[in-house]
């Protein structure tokens, strides 16, 4: 036992007699820490040559010879200090980059974002010098403004049509996007690429022509000469159940009298359309497909035309814009909603409101809502109005905002997706490039930004989200 006290006692003594040499003389250890941080995210241009310069660095003993190493998508691409690199894809990539010396290495993570040109930004489809063109403002160079006829630029030989008639975009998480646009004189349906607008293909449609088209959840609610047709994105189908269901007749086409003026209603995957009758002075929904006339209280509306049809405050509210057979300018407010009846589920209208609308809503009146608020957002001519919806037919009296110069005629109003910016699309009248954009804060209708001579005479402007599925790891 003793022999073991005095072993025990020889190690401990040992021990204290050791000492940690790495830090003493000329090979001490230098410790490697950054001076300051690198940014989380970087972005880039494709085949565009970018530069990112490594941090200063502490060495903690002494200033020993550094080395380094920059990795994009898992590949090393650069052993400089400074990054000087031209990226051929685009996407967000995982990056890192290494400093080390003869002691050790520090790392530091970080990603790199290198966008399509249209990756995503605004959109607008205009008529100039008699043809169609896109014109582009991609939202990662705002300073950059719109390019115009892009489409052009990447469809060498594959014209369009001289009248641009439509365009959607049909972002997914889950399929492939595309875009889509129709022009008349030829007419032609074509499916572009969603990151780089070429065309991957014609597509053969059923009709002679389209007048509007509206997108949600990678589907195509088709409108044309009082008819409708759905187009399934995913698996390239054309079907047409709520007009079979509407007319009783079978075919490509069967006929009807439905105003182009519609809205697609109702939570993700169970979206339907909302179509007024005409002919029948009845709404119809593609869930249900008995008709509905308008009522104010007992009294049926009838309805000459309809301005439009946009979603309020929720997925099943409703506001239609229309005027009646006495020329009278309504508003009204309409909820759908699923609920159960006798132990069976059943599809429920309820007209909320109908109020006297502002006599100055016409035929060139364009509409935009806010799913924050209350808000009707309504045009005349160049003047912009709010309208609450729950204010009892409280119409405003003076307008929220002037667009441009005077004669302009805004053709097209979106709120962001945060619903704290309005763009809004004008044509002025005179100019070459007659088309602009114009981009106020919601909340101090303060103006932004705006763009002029940006696209020829809009038909159309939308918001080209990135699609959240490209390459997001």
């Amino acid at each position: 036992m003793k022999q073991l006290i005095s072993i025990v006692v020889v190690l401990f003594s040992l021990i204290g007699c050791l000492d940690d040499q790495t830090k003493m003389g000329k090979n001490a250890i230098s410790y490697l820490s950054f001076k300051m941080e690198l940014d989380t995210l970087y972005y880039a241009e494709r085949n565009v040559e970018f530069m990112i310069e490594a941090p200063e660095m502490k060495q903690e003993s002494q200033d020993k010879a550094l080395s380094y190493e920059w990795q994009i998508n898992y590949e090393v691409v650069s052993t400089e200090r400074v990054l000087t690199y031209a990226y051929d894809s685009c996407g967000l990539f995982p990056c890192r980059l290494k400093v080390y010396n003869e002691d050790g290495a520090i790392f530091k993570e970080f990603k790199l974002r290198v966008p399509n040109p249209y990756d995503e930004g605004l959109l607008l489809f205009s008529k100039y010098d008699g043809h169609s063109i896109i014109s582009f403002r991609n939202d990662n160079w705002p300073e950059r403004g719109f390019e115009k006829d892009v489409y052009a630029l990447n469809n060498p030989g594959i014209p369009l049509g001289t009248e641009p008639v439509a365009i959607v975009c049909s972002p997914t998480e889950y399929y492939t996007p595309y875009i889509y646009l129709v022009t008349e004189n030829p007419f032609r349906f074509l499916k572009l690429d969603y990151y780089t607008m070429q065309v991957l293909e014609e597509i053969a449609y059923p009709e002679e022509g389209v007048d509007r088209i509206l997108e949600k959840d990678h589907n195509l609610y088709i409108m044309t000469d009082g008819k409708t047709l759905d187009y399934d994105c995913h698996n390239a189908y054309f079907r047409n159940n709520f007009q079979q269901g509407l007319t009783g007749k079978y075919g490509s086409f069967p006929d009807a009298e439905l105003s182009d003026r519609v809205v697609v209603y109702g939570e993700k995957y169970h979206r339907y359309l909302l179509a007024f009758d005409m002919k029948n002075q009845v709404l119809f929904s593609a869930n249900d497909v008995l008709p509905h006339p308008i009522k104010d209280g007992d009294e049926v509306v009838e309805v000459d035309r309809i301005y439009g049809m946009l979603l309020g405050v929720s997925e099943e509210d409703i506001l239609i814009l229309l005027e009646d057979k006495n020329g009278q300018n309504q508003v009204v407010y309409l909820n759908i909603s699923e609920q159960y009846v006798n132990w069976s589920k059943v599809t429920v209208f309820e007209f909320k409101s109908v109020y006297p609308a502002a006599a100055e809503i016409n035929g060139q009146s364009v509409f935009a809502s806010s799913t924050k608020e209350n808000i009707l957002y309504y045009s005349v001519g160049n003047e912009i109005y709010r309208y609450n919806y729950l204010s009892a037919g409280n119409f405003p009296t003076q307008s929220d905002y002037t667009v441009g110069v005077s004669g302009s005629l805004i053709k097209k109003m979106i709120l962001n997706e945060d619903k704290s910016e309005l763009y809004v699309a004008v044509d002025a009248p005179n100019g070459e490039y007659r088309g602009a954009v114009y981009c106020y804060d919601v909340e101090t209708k303060g103006l932004k930004w705006k763009e002029e001579g940006v696209a020829g005479e809009i038909v159309e402007m939308l918001y080209k989200p990135r699609n959240r599925s490209y390459n997001e790891n």
